[in-house]
């Protein structure tokens, strides 16, 4: 059933209410991305939506969130277009220099971990920690902000992104404070983690754990640099144990969990996961039945990332429908990293349809609500509802499941971060996509 005459009230009525800010009339949908709703997703045929200050107060049919105007009232038309929550990336690797092409393309060549190995090619976190280490705030930042924006253009107004390629104290303080110096210059959220436990060094790993411990994570929380901290959980990287004792550690000064686990091989992190209530499991490609009933009873999210697996050429990209039926909340990110310069959400929900089989309205939710609950932010943002924070995007597409469809281009017009306008769709004008397919479905 569709909410086309369904209105999501202020607490105050309409006719009495403060005139708004902001609002975004001229939608074809509304998409709350609430999957209590009737519809799965919940989608307001021919809605607005009214922002005050940071805030969105009203959601309704277009006639009635009208009473919300007043003489200072600024109205941008979305043209037949939708309005979605601002789109949330809850893991990507930002801030790095360099990149990891050539390993690109010796994968699609066809060699695996092994295979690049033997042939001599370096690759991985060691080789983008030796183009890494050592840089300033200043240098992680010129280097990073450009896919920021790009990230921002398309959308996307929430970002969780990584330390862990400098693999030092210095490095990874450096790498945090950037995010936050990227954050203040774009407008975007970017949620801090600290991520000391990327790559097992090559000796001393012990001593390198103690350091993370004693020096890096108490310096992290003191200077409010991160909120999450994460560990890599693998064979040839460090055990469930020695992840553990980390994420203690991080736990007892504030951060929460997050685990990039069982991406190759099944090596138990789920349990650990379930055990320190953690934020979400990321990769996930090997979990078995039993950890995903495990990470559903701990409210544990699973994020995967359909656009790295084909990037790496995975042999075995994510079952995205055996996430939805195991019951955990499924979030999709970019996982933008050095091998995987992927920027765009909407490419994600692309490659989640295609490559991973979820729904249109499930690799939505997955870039949204499910995003944000998987960096522990989903009371504010990833849905549309009165009193919830005001990051919207306005989209160039008559109906919200072409997003999975047209995921090689950019569709986003208009995109607002905190009742603030970011991306103004006004600036390119008379050049939508619309113009020629408003009767689309």
């Amino acid at each position: 059933m569709r909410l086309s005459q369904m209105s999501l009230r202020p607490p105050e009525s309409f006719a009495d209410a403060v005139p708004a800010d902001l609002i975004i009339t001229g939608a074809r949908q509304v998409v709350l991305c609430d999957p209590t709703r009737a519809d799965g997703i919940g989608v307001i045929d021919h809605g607005a939506v009214a922002i005050r200050g940071d805030s969105i107060v009203a959601v309704g049919a277009s006639d009635e969130v009208a009473a919300l105007h007043g003489t200072g009232t600024r109205v941008i038309d979305a043209g037949g277009g939708i309005v979605t929550p601002g789109l949330v990336d809850c893991h990507t690797h930002l801030i790095f220099a360099g990149d990891r092409a050539q390993e690109y393309y010796r994968r699609s060549e066809g060699l695996d971990d092994r295979g690049l190995t033997a042939a001599g090619i370096a690759w991985g976190v060691p080789l983008s920690k030796t183009r890494n280490v050592g840089l300033s705030v200043d240098d992680l930042v010129a280097a990073s902000i450009a896919r920021a924006r790009s990230m921002l253009a398309c959308g996307t107004t929430t970002i969780e992104t990584k330390s862990g390629y400098g693999l030092d104290h210095a490095s990874d303080i450096a790498s945090l404070e950037a995010a936050q110096q990227i954050a203040a210059q774009t407008g975007l959220d970017i949620v801090g983690t600290y991520l000391g436990a990327h790559a097992r060094p090559a000796e001393h790993a012990d001593r390198y754990l103690d350091a993370m411990i004693r020096e890096t994570i108490p310096a992290i929380a003191e200077r409010k640099l991160a909120d999450f901290c994460d560990v890599y959980v693998d064979p040839d990287v460090f055990t469930v144990a020695e992840c553990g004792r980390v994420l203690a550690a991080a736990a007892d000064l504030g951060l929460g969990a997050k685990l990039h686990t069982d991406a190759r091989v099944n090596v138990g992190g789920a349990r650990l996961a379930a055990e320190m209530r953690a934020a979400s499991v990321d990769h996930g490609n090997m979990l078995s039945d039993d950890d995903l009933r495990v990470l559903a009873d701990a409210g544990t999210a699973v994020a995967f990332f359909p656009g790295f697996d084909w990037a790496v050429n995975h042999p075995r990209p994510v079952d995205g429908k055996r996430l939805v039926c195991s019951g955990v909340d499924v979030a999709v990110a970019t996982d933008l990293c050095p091998v995987c310069w992927h920027l765009s959400q909407q490419a994600s929900m692309g490659f989640a349809c295609r490559l991973s089989g979820l729904t249109p309205e499930q690799a939505l939710l997955g870039v949204t609500l499910n995003a944000a609950r998987a960096i522990r932010r989903a009371d504010r943002i990833g849905s549309i509802a009165p009193g919830k924070q005001a990051d919207l995007v306005v989209f160039d597409v008559p109906d919200y499941r072409q997003l999975a469809f047209r995921f090689g281009a950019n569709s986003a017009r208009w995109v607002i971060k905190n009742g603030s306008i970011l991306v103004d769709g006004s600036v390119h004008a008379g050049n939508s996509p619309l113009s020629n397919d408003r009767t689309a479905s």
